[in-house]
This record gives structure tokens, C-alpha cells and sequence, in this order.
């Protein structure tokens, strides 16, 4: 099997990019190259250039052997001892990354935490949604009655303002302290129709009506007198 394309440096012994940029070149060669190829440094003896290949070199150039060919259980054993050093890499990479992805989880949580016990800066008793809550409350006290539905409907409003204004942590502190608080329950008292009297009429007259009578004579309410000769025609009392 040939290697790449043959590449040709310039021998310059002051020249240390170019001996950096051979050496490189030679890594990737004994990378590339099979392993069982045989790689030898030509060097040609009018110009100095010199060239790897895994063939002879050329005539008149001064060769080197860089990478002698290796037996079949050499090559077993650089195979073998390559497969073991990628999956420790792989490995290594997955420990690696398992660990960054747990630092990252710690620190986000440490972050929220951090952020819930951070006191809010926002002022919700000054804000819009506070001040309606207020309006809304006051005109639902003023029209509310002893009635169960106008009971719930304020306490609906009271519970509004208290979310509007005190925000979410201060109104789940207005939650959990009215939990504790003993439930007192009020029964309206029931609301009897009245009915309408009677108009007074002054004008019409009552009745006469027998008042007393004596062994001869019969006196009305209205102080007339009969004679008695019996039962008379008035109501006798």
C-alpha cells in the first residue's frame, strides 16, 4: 500500500518552522500509513530536499528506516492497546461530561433558592392592580347585605385586594394565617314579610252600641236614651 503523496521538505538545519512543520507532517504520515507499512526518510544528496515513503528511495538519495515493519503480533498488540486507550477516552469524555451536567444542575438549583429567599422588589401596594382591587372592594362593601351570596362575594373581593396588593408570597402568608384562624360562621336572621294596615279612616262613624241600662231607660255610647220596653235594636255590651 503507497502513502499521501509524497511531500518534499527543504533540508535547512536553521530553519525551525520548516523542522516543526516536517515533523508534523512525518506524525501524520506514521498515522495515516498502515500498520504494517514501512516508512523510510530520503534525503537527496545534491539539493537536501527530503521525503518520506514507504518504498525505497530514489537512487543517490541517503535513505533512513523511520518506522520499521512490524510483525503480526506487534500489530495485534498496538491494536489492541489503541482500542483500550479510545474507550478510556471515551469514558474519561463521559465522566467529564456527567460531571459538568451536575455542576450545572447544583448551581441552578442553588441559584433558585437563592432567588426565593431574595426579598421581591416589587411594590405591589403601589401599583395599578392594587388600586382597583381597592375600588372594586369598597363599592362591593357598600351594596353588600346580610344575604350568603353577598357574604361570598366580599370575601371573594377582600381576597382579590390582599392578591393584588400583597403579591404572591404576601398574600400565601394571608392564606396560611386566616387557615389557622377559628371559622365563624353567621346565620342571617330570617326577614318576615310585613304586611300593610289597614288605612284609618277617620270620617266613618263607629256604631252605637247599648252602654247601661237602668229598670227603665237604656243608654247608647253615644249617651242617647231609650225607653225599656225590652231588647232594644242596638248591641247590647
Amino acid at each position: 500500500m503507497r502513502c499521501p503523496p509524497t511531500v518534499a521538505i527543504a533540508h535547512a538545519p536553521v530553519a525551525r518552522p520548516r523542522a516543526l512543520v516536517a515533523l508534523l507532517f512525518l506524525g501524520t504520515l506514521l498515522a495515516a500509513a498502515p500498520a504494517s507499512a514501512q516508512v523510510m526518510r530520503c534525503t537527496d544528496a545534491r539539493t537536501g530536499k527530503v521525503t518520506y515513503t514507504d518504498a525505497a528511495c530514489d537512487s543517490g538519495a541517503q535513505s533512513r528506516e523511520v518506522q520499521p515493519r512490524q510483525s503480526p503480533e506487534e500489530l495485534a498488540r498496538e491494536r489492541a492497546q489503541s482500542q483500550e486507550a479510545a474507550q478510556r477516552m471515551r469514558e474519561r469524555l463521559a465522566a467529564e461530561q456527567a460531571a459538568a451536567q451536575e455542576r450545572e444542575a447544583l448551581e441552578a438549583a442553588r441559584q433558585e433558592r437563592e432567588a426565593r429567599r431574595a426579598p421581591s422588589t416589587t411594590d405591589y401596594a403601589a401599583s395599578p392592580a392594587c388600586a382597583s382591587a381597592r375600588r372594586a372592594l369598597e363599592a362591593v362593601a357598600g351594596r353588600s347585605s346580610a344575604t350568603l351570596e353577598d357574604s361570598a362575594r366580599l370575601d371573594a373581593a377582600q381576597r382579590q385586594m390582599e392578591l393584588s396588593c400583597l403579591g404572591p408570597e404576601g398574600y400565601a402568608r394571608a392564606e396560611a394565617a386566616r387557615a389557622q384562624r377559628p371559622q365563624v360562621v353567621v346565620v342571617p336572621q330570617p326577614v318576615w314579610p310585613v304586611r300593610p294596615r289597614p288605612p284609618h279612616r277617620p270620617d266613618r262613624q263607629e256604631r252605637p252600641y247599648i252602654k247601661e241600662c237602668t229598670s227603665f231607660t237604656c243608654t247608647d255610647s253615644n249617651g242617647k236614651r231609650y225607653p225599656r220596653t225590652g231588647r232594644g235594636s242596638f248591641e247590647e255590651r
